[in-house]
């Protein structure tokens, strides 16, 4: 099994989480922001960093969390985490209007598409994943594969400036997952099943299709 990590700060949403079934199914290892050293991210084929970080202590762990991206890994970055712009390759994240009850306008469509048809992240994730809100706007690398956007947002090419979900192999010599959704704290909230999807689906995707970090040297 994969060696997955799971970073948080402790908030209730995020333990509520851990202590899922569906999530302890991964055997993740849990990382207390605020008592993280190196050494939690040593030898991690995945590691979560959780959406709603308290963005001082996140800064401060900012090299330990991409030397797994470094050694082959996979990082994925969840939503309002702030601007991102440690994130490498990320060009830019501009803010968006959150609509927390787009299901009740008529026809129920806030604007979310999925993108990368054929992609392996679709054996995993179903529409439903990605079709509920966020919390920003994302202008990806270029060679990164664009996964989930918006159509609603009036500003820029829907390729590099209204991305939702990306998924980036070439920036570093791992991979970087990258989203503006925040699927933790809505699956420790019981508030949006979508969320839940995108969590779990993450989940299988990221551990069924990781290259160990041990194999990249």
């Amino acid at each position: 099994m994969y060696r997955i990590g799971f970073l948080h700060g402790g908030s209730f949403s995020q333990l509520t989480t851990l202590t899922d079934p569906a999530v302890r199914l991964w055997r993740p290892r849990e990382i207390y922001l605020p008592d993280a050293t190196q050494r939690d991210f040593a030898d991690l084929d995945v590691l979560f960093v959780s959406d709603r970080l308290h963005a001082r202590l996140l800064a401060g762990a900012v090299p330990w969390i991409l030397q797994v991206a470094e050694h082959g890994g996979t990082v994925v970055v969840l939503g309002e985490n702030g601007t991102c712009d440690w994130v490498p390759g990320l060009r830019g994240l501009r803010p968006a209007e959150t609509n927390f009850w787009w299901w009740r306008a008529p026809g129920g469509d806030n604007g979310v598409r999925r993108s990368g048809e054929g992609h392996e992240a679709w054996d995993h994730l179903t529409e439903r994943a990605v079709r509920w809100h966020y919390h920003g706007l994302l202008e990806p690398p270029a060679g990164a594969t664009v996964l989930a956007y918006t159509d609603l947002e009036q500003e820029g090419d829907p390729a590099t400036r209204q991305v939702l979900l990306y998924e980036d192999r070439v920036s570093t010599p791992g991979r970087l997952i990258v989203t503006t959704m925040d699927p933790v704290y809505h699956h420790g909230s019981r508030f949006m099943p979508g969320a839940t999807q995108l969590l779990y689906g993450l989940l299988r995707w990221t551990a069924t299709t990781s290259v160990p970090a041990a194999a990249t040297g």
